[in-house]
């Protein structure tokens, strides 16, 4: 695909009217609407008015089938639950359909379009494998509101964006992990993530105490960058910073045994 590659959009009200949608029919079953892609696909705003190559219905096509044919092929590792599989095999392919176009894969709207109208089913069946609760409306809605943290794709995509695909792949960083970097951390600050993904999995912690790291890590985190900077290119330095912070953070640690 070229650079400039512009994928379709569905604008906030239509958007929200599908989401309200989604979410009542979700007990019963979310499918694929021909339909609904077709009239999404040729609505008058469905691309802006702007330079570029629009993607074509074929490419998005064959892009939902590449998602639908990822999820279909034996996880690599037995280590993966079903749940770190999904999300793996359907990050790996958003990943690489946005590599070129990243600034495409920036907008809301872009992601609303990809989920509720390309892919709901595949979206349904991801929230039906975590918990998700009606019961919490708000919540629920988030996860197929595009630009919102826990939406259900684009937190997947952000994931290989900030990390890479030699972290992600390999598999070791959690759920919580993922949560509390990406959370306090801005997707253009990648180096500065990759520093703290490995500090965490170099700690030697898991379950409960090394969220407990993670997150007394991230608080120090904000407190050091308050007060001095922390430059993206300066490989020596963020290193050298998150090892001072790494001690600090076990050092309290034994503190609050």
């Amino acid at each position: 695909m070229k650079s400039n590659m512009l994928y379709p959009r569905v604008d906030a009200k239509e958007a929200n009217r599908i989401r309200l949608k989604f979410v009542e029919n979700f007990d019963s079953g979310i499918e694929f609407s021909e339909a609904a892609f077709d009239t999404a696909l040729n609505g008058p705003r469905t691309f802006p008015p702007t330079g570029g190559v629009r993607i074509g219905e074929a490419s998005l096509r064959e892009l939902r089938q590449v998602c639908i044919e990822s999820l279909d092929m034996p996880p690599t590792s037995s280590n993966l639950s079903a749940t770190a599989f999904f999300d793996m095999a359907m990050g790996r392919v958003l990943y690489q359909a946005g590599e070129k176009s990243r600034g495409e894969f920036g907008d809301p709207h872009v992601w609303d379009f990809l989920t509720l109208i390309l892919l709901p089913d595949l979206a349904a069946k991801r929230m039906a494998m975590g918990s998700s609760s009606r019961a919490k409306a708000q919540s629920f809605q988030a996860r197929v509101t595009g630009g919102a943290r826990r939406h259900v794709f684009q937190r997947l995509w952000k994931r290989w964006i900030i990390f890479g695909p030699e972290i992600v792949e390999d598999g070791r960083l959690t759920e919580d992990d993922y949560g509390v970097i990406i959370e306090h951390i801005v997707t253009n600050r990648p180096r500065l993530a990759q520093k703290v993904a490995g500090a965490i999995l170099e700690s030697g912690y898991s379950g409960q105490v090394r969220r407990e790291y993670s997150h007394i890590f991230m608080r120090r985190l904000q407190q050091t960058s308050g007060v001095v900077q922390l430059p993206e290119d300066d490989h020596e330095y963020l290193r050298d910073v998150v090892d001072a912070i790494h001690t600090q953070t076990v050092e309290a640690l034994e503190r609050n045994k």
